[in-house]
């Protein structure tokens, strides 16, 4: 169901031909996951009391799926453009007025000059094994200002229902039944994809189980809200920073 209603917003419908996320013959899919990402963020800002985002990261901004709504409703804000491929970058930059920002598999090697009010990242850690997933979680909550939201979309329980009940297309280049299993017997699974030699890219399954263990070890963010099957296929969760607030005792 919508939470909130955008078409009132003037969007710039502009595509770009390097862009992946599109199918053709079902680009109205793209822009509604656009539309959904826009109306979590808002449900956010109620939910945390923050009704402006000065600066606002995009972190796997690919080609403006999210930043596209992200920039006339929040038109007032920097919006910062981070991706791993710099022609996505460039293109948010050059038509969304966005900061470019380099990404890197290595989030050490990412250098930001600003901590950010807000951080949509989508469909980032779906593709991170435990390490990189953790990493990379520790790297956003501290780039994140007191008092600031982190929206992260991850894969769990429905997503893995999905492939145990071989619903076609989906992550066909894993090796579908190690991924299952691992995620049966932890709570967490990865697999690289078959043509990644490198190892450092794949899909990952988390249940909410799984992901409020990793939450609770870190005490600089609240749980605000976990919503399954709420981005697509998958789930949504909403963190609060606040340095401090809760004692080491777990």
């Amino acid at each position: 169901m919508p939470l909130y209603d955008f078409n009132h917003l003037e969007l710039d419908r502009t595509i770009s031909p390097r862009d992946t996320m599109i199918v053709p013959g079902r680009e109205e899919q793209y822009f509604e996951l656009g539309h959904r990402a826009l109306e979590l963020i808002e449900f956010a800002a109620n939910l945390c009391a923050k009704p402006h985002f000065p600066n606002i990261l995009d972190f796997g901004c690919g080609y403006a799926r999210v930043l596209r709504w992200l920039r006339p409703q929040h038109h007032y804000a920097e919006i910062t453009a981070c991706e791993l491929d710099p022609a996505a970058v460039e293109f948010c930059s050059k038509h969304w007025g966005a900061h470019p920002v380099q990404a890197s598999i290595d989030v050490s090697e990412i250098k930001f000059d600003r901590k950010f009010d807000l951080i949509w990242c989508g469909s980032v850690l779906t593709h991170l094994d435990q390490k990189s997933w953790e990493q990379t979680l520790d790297f956003l909550i501290e780039s994140t200002n007191e008092c600031g939201v982190i929206i992260l979309t991850l894969q769990g329980r429905f997503f893995a229902s999905a492939l145990a009940n071989k619903q076609p297309y989906i992550a066909d280049d894993v090796d579908k039944n190690a991924l299952l299993a691992e995620f049966k017997e932890r709570g967490f699974a990865y697999q690289s994809y078959f043509d990644r030699h490198d190892h450092d890219y794949g899909i990952s399954l988390c249940s909410p189980q799984w992901v409020m263990s990793q939450i609770e070890k870190r005490t600089d963010v609240i749980i605000r809200s976990y919503i399954e099957e709420s981005w697509g296929m998958q789930d949504v969760l909403v963190l609060y920073k606040t340095e401090d607030y809760f004692a080491s005792v777990i």
